[in-house]
């Protein structure tokens, strides 16, 4: 192995072990829009634990979400945006709201439109004695957001809005076929084996602003320059939901110049989007957010 590709698994070594000394405890928030509860849950070994259930107010129309105003909760996994408190957040919204990364890049592809989609609190408690009662919106009172936000991490934490929450989504990480995808796609992708690689990447891809083609264009280019490509991944997490799954996980690139220099070194939080196409699983999306080296 190279001796720069040598010192680049030792700087990950020194990361990864600072990263989890500092790491906490994984949460994810599962809403169930049959019985109307949020559950905050712990992932443990690939499967949830629930720490604390809620009632939760939902949309006032009931299905999945597909367009701008149609007063429906979306379904699907999401993270959190952002955080909002008073007084840049209008009271109606309570003291706390989070806001959903609606539409993801799994709905933008989909032609599923909406903006403003929040897990927030009301100033108007009477609301909450309804089951559905919010304009798409997940709502629980002051003392329970003030609860769920200690379990939220903005950008990390996912949130996924199920119709109806079964045994079989309680384990996503023990999913022997989903684990083994992805193990594979990393293979391909580290052996530079382009074919293979883009053949994980399903026909109505889209990331970057670039479609399936576009995107192994870009690759094959990368492969040429580079003699080899490490992606070195980290805390990776799979979450299932019936549209589609998301695999979220740390990583840790460096390649190598063919001329024996670095080529690119960067850390951050990916997110695969893995839908079926034709009964196989494939990416249809996927982003990218940088960490501080």
């Amino acid at each position: 192995m190279p001796q720069l590709i040598r010192l680049a698994f030792v700087l990950f070594a020194i990361s990864a072990s600072f990263a989890q000394a500092q790491a906490r405890t994984t949460t994810a928030i599962l809403v169930d829009k049959k019985t109307n509860q949020l559950h905050v849950a712990q992932y443990l070994d690939g499967a949830y634990k629930f720490i604390k259930s809620y009632h939760a107010t939902l949309g006032q129309v009931q299905g999945d979400k597909y367009s701008e105003g149609d007063l429906k909760t979306p379904e699907g996994i999401y993270t959190f945006k952002n955080k909002q408190t008073p007084p840049t957040l209008k009271p109606k919204f309570g003291k706390m709201a989070f806001s959903l990364n609606f539409p993801n890049s799994f709905d933008q592809i989909a032609g599923n439109t909406g903006s403003s989609i929040m897990l927030h609190a009301t100033n108007e408690p009477e609301r909450l004695k309804k089951n559905y009662d919010s304009e798409g919106c997940v709502v629980v009172n002051d003392d329970e957001i003030a609860e769920i936000s200690q379990s939220i991490r903005v950008g990390l934490t996912p949130i996924l809005v199920f119709s109806e929450l079964t045994n079989d989504y309680l384990k996503p990480g023990q999913t022997v076929g989903l684990k083994k995808f992805f193990q594979n796609w990393i293979s391909s992708w580290e052996g530079k084996n382009l074919d293979r690689y883009i053949d994980y990447y399903h026909s109505d891809f889209s990331a970057n602003g670039m479609n399936r083609d576009q995107w192994k264009n870009y690759k094959k280019s990368l492969n040429e320059r580079y003699s080899t490509i490490r992606i070195n991944p980290e805390e990776v997490h799979y979450y299932r939901h019936p549209k589609y799954s998301t695999i979220t996980f740390t990583q840790n690139y460096v390649s190598q110049l063919k001329t024996g220099g670095w080529g690119h070194r960067s850390r951050g939080t990916k997110i695969l989007y893995v839908a079926e196409e034709a009964g196989v699983l494939k990416i249809i999306s996927e982003t990218y957010t940088n960490l501080m080296w």
